[in-house]
């Protein structure tokens, strides 16, 4: 039986969003301020396969989501990806969901560069500004915001939903790693499967929600790994605090190295388990991806 929230076509999503990195590339130089954010709002400018096929099969399970809680004839209306960075992964959601694509960062360096590289998506700069969409997604942002702020995030995105509309966040489970925390950072407020589903019911008023559990490439976190992967990221956090300016610059030479080196191949259809936590699945407890669904009332 099919599991209704697995990603499809994976490998045509890794060649659209490359595609899409390289449009970004080519009018960076073009765009007063070009993107400077090297936190994962510019992909691009850190590009690797891994990277990519992780953000790709999220933004495919948010489609898959939205498929199921908002549907096309039952809903109007566009789709609004907030945190949306450059806007890399976002065209995934206008094709698959066929609907008008809204854009929303806070960067106005990233807006300007969605809109020179995605001229068919609306801009804005504030949700305040946008119009309220059949489906709002939040792609692995709430984890950037400190945890006094993320039911008032999530409010603003359900004031932001159609009635019978969806909302998605995604965000990665770092309790794997020492101390519940990757090291990486810009993620100030971590959240476990229990955290964020908390966050969604209080930021929602309430709105039955369901949280799903990606496992496979990417997602699957090893003991070793987990503590490798954290020593290195608190290291970073030391000498980049030390050596002002460096991070962008080695985040430059990252992205001129691996832009060209040859990509590993995407894994095939079906390596990714995706299940909604708490179900009777024999204790299964994998992966690292996180994905909150919640629907409007009616």
């Amino acid at each position: 039986m099919e599991n209704r929230w697995e990603p499809q076509r994976v490998a045509d999503a890794v060649v659209a969003s490359e595609a899409a990195m390289d449009r970004l590339d080519a009018v960076r130089a073009q765009v007063a301020g070009g993107a400077a954010n090297t936190h994962g709002g510019d992909p691009g400018l850190h590009r690797n396969r891994s990277t990519v096929v992780r953000h790709a099969v999220n933004y495919l399970v948010a489609v898959r989501a939205a498929q199921a809680l908002a549907s096309r004839e039952a809903v109007a209306g566009p789709v609004l990806d907030v945190g949306a960075g450059t806007g890399a992964f976002s065209p995934l959601l206008a094709e698959r969901l066929g609907r008008e694509l809204h854009l929303v960062d806070t960067d106005p360096r990233h807006m300007a560069l969605a809109a020179a590289a995605f001229p068919t998506a609306t801009t804005h700069t504030d949700l305040a500004a946008a119009p309220r969409g059949a489906v709002v997604t939040a792609m692995e942002v709430i984890e950037h915001l400190e945890p006094a702020d993320q039911v008032g995030f999530v409010a603003s995105l359900a004031g932001a939903v159609l009635p019978g509309g969806a909302l998605v966040l995604s965000t990665p489970d770092e309790s794997g790693y020492p101390r519940g925390w990757s090291g990486y950072a810009p993620h100030v407020g971590p959240l476990d499967a229990a955290r964020l589903a908390r966050a969604v019911e209080a930021g929602t008023g309430g709105w039955p929600v369901t949280v799903l559990r990606v496992d496979g490439p990417t997602f699957a976190l090893t003991p070793l790994g987990a503590l490798v992967q954290g020593t290195a990221n608190r290291a970073w956090n030391l000498v980049s605090g030390v050596a002002a300016g460096l991070e962008p610059r080695v985040t430059g030479l990252l992205h001129r190295v691996t832009k060209d080196r040859p990509a590993a191949a995407v894994p095939p259809e079906g390596s990714w388990r995706v299940r909604a936590v708490g179900d009777d699945d024999g204790g299964w407890r994998a992966g690292t991806g996180l994905l909150a669904l919640a629907s409007a009332p009616t």
